[in-house]
């Protein structure tokens, strides 16, 4: 815990152009949303390089499965800082190998509150990323329940978007407009 500053503003990046956007931004944190294996190495140890955190996000990156043994590797050789999934057992695996883990959850319906809350009381990740942005009046809750820093993402255009979002307890947002990384 305490990676992220109150109110940071996290790139959340899908391509390389985005990346290199990220890395000269002064935020410290990056999200990789997607990616190829290939690829990884050079990626984290540019971020290094540029003394920044990244976070992968399992789901989304081919080459890699949801499994204890692509997270070891991820975590030995590639050195990621941290994961990024919905899957409970992935997260798990990251904790166990020493890798930061955020617990992504989708809030459609008050079910998806209990899930994510119960999610988290077994995994007990470092954050918690919420999506949509919008749901920002549910995250009280969660974060009362959990004591887990929680992160929004999703629909996040211009700054106007970030008093009510910090407002309703958010430690920090994720976002790919790179206007907002400045």
């Amino acid at each position: 815990m305490g990676l992220l500053k109150l109110h940071s503003v996290i790139p959340a990046v899908r391509n390389m152009k985005e990346f290199e956007q990220a890395l000269a931004s002064p935020q410290e944190v990056i999200f990789l949303l997607e990616g190829e294996l290939i690829h990884l190495q050079g990626i984290v140890s540019s971020a290094k390089q540029a003394r920044k955190k990244i976070f992968l996000h399992l789901d989304m990156v081919k080459g890699i499965k949801d499994d204890e043994a692509s997270i070891h590797f991820l975590s030995k050789a590639i050195k990621v800082d941290g994961v990024i999934s919905t899957r409970t057992s992935s997260l798990i695996h990251a904790k166990k190998y020493g890798l930061m883990a955020i617990q992504r959850g989708f809030l459609i319906d008050s079910h998806s509150v209990k899930t994510i809350i119960n999610s988290a009381s077994h995994v007990k990740p470092d954050y918690i990323e919420i999506l949509p942005s919008y749901s920002h009046p549910k995250i009280g809750i969660i974060q009362r329940e959990t004591g887990i820093d929680i992160i929004l993402g999703g629909f996040i255009d211009g700054p106007e978007d970030l008093p009510p979002l910090f407002g309703a307890g958010a430690i920090a947002v994720s976002t790919s407009h790179a206007s907002m990384w400045k």
